[in-house]
């Protein structure tokens, strides 16, 4: 609870560091500035500066707060590629304590703040959008279904709301989860208590296939990787939440770049206090 992994697959090295004592959302590196990310800490949207090399925390900063209920934290969170951030939240809690309806869906960005696009989500999950910037696929997972929205990346809207793949429908199990998309413009999405991922074809709402996860059933999502992006690797975990990633490779598709966060360089006129593990910068505006 509370960290922060990485993995690199051409020397295996695997790296974690706790940097609170809470539920950690997503973490995004930062566009242009090496060692830097933004993490999903309860309602926080927290800037990172993590020394991957020696695995210390150097700084952190609080960039924006959702006005949203003290009850609920931040889930699955992604970037469009102008570098603004997509999450939605959820209640703070598991299985049946989750409140459906209770959750919100936001985007952040430095230029725009904090945008309030939808109301009485359940389980904010999956975020992706096309290529050719003019749709964004979302997943509220107690809705079992894949939503498509059009997209105006410039001024950062989405509007006309279309229920693209409905997993009840097409008689899988599980729920929705967290999702990908491939270069040829596919969703991979995970099922949650599924054991599988799905392809779904956008411009049709098609299945067009199926890949099994054998060794776990609660998929939580996936991302391509590896020097040709032709590796997916995928997030699972267990009924006493560990957490495992696979990577499965001879899938014959390639992903695409995953967008990062975009931040102006900051202000000079920073207060930094010094402590023994931790800096804490505090911007004054």
């Amino acid at each position: 609870v509370g960290k922060i992994h990485m993995y690199t697959p051409a020397t295996k090295r695997a790296i974690s560091i706790k940097t609170w004592d809470g539920t950690t959302s997503f973490i995004i590196p930062v566009r242009d500035r090496s060692d830097h990310f933004v993490v999903g800490e309860k309602l926080n949207v927290t800037l990172i500066h993590w020394d991957v090399e020696n695995n210390k925390i150097v700084s952190k900063q609080v960039l924006a707060t959702m006005p949203d209920k003290p009850t609920n934290r931040l889930n699955d969170g992604k970037c469009d590629s102008t570098g603004r951030l997509w999450s939605g939240t959820m209640t703070d809690a598991a299985g049946k304590d989750i409140k459906s309806g209770e959750g919100f869906f936001y985007s952040y960005s430095n230029k725009d703040g904090v945008k309030l696009h939808l109301k009485n989500i359940s389980i904010s999950n999956g975020i992706e959008s096309s290529s050719y910037n003019k749709k964004l696929w979302y997943i509220d997972s107690r809705k079992f279904m894949v939503d498509e929205f059009d997209f105006n990346v410039n001024n950062g809207e989405i509007s006309n709301l279309k229920p693209l793949f409905d997993v009840k429908k097409n008689n899988l199990p599980g729920a929705p989860d967290g999702m990908t998309i491939d270069a040829d413009g596919n969703l991979w999405v995970a099922l949650f208590g599924g054991a599988r991922m799905v392809v779904v074809k956008p411009s049709t709402g098609e299945l067009i296939r199926t890949l099994s996860i054998p060794d776990t059933i609660k998929v939580t999502s996936g991302c391509f990787g590896g020097p040709n992006l032709d590796e997916l690797y995928v997030t699972a975990t267990t009924d006493d939440e560990t957490g495992s990633v696979f990577r499965v490779t001879g899938l014959g598709v390639k992903g695409l770049p995953a967008f990062p966060f975009d931040l102006p360089v900051l202000p000079l006129n920073l207060i930094t206090r010094v402590g023994p593990n931790l800096h804490v910068i505090i911007t004054v505006r």
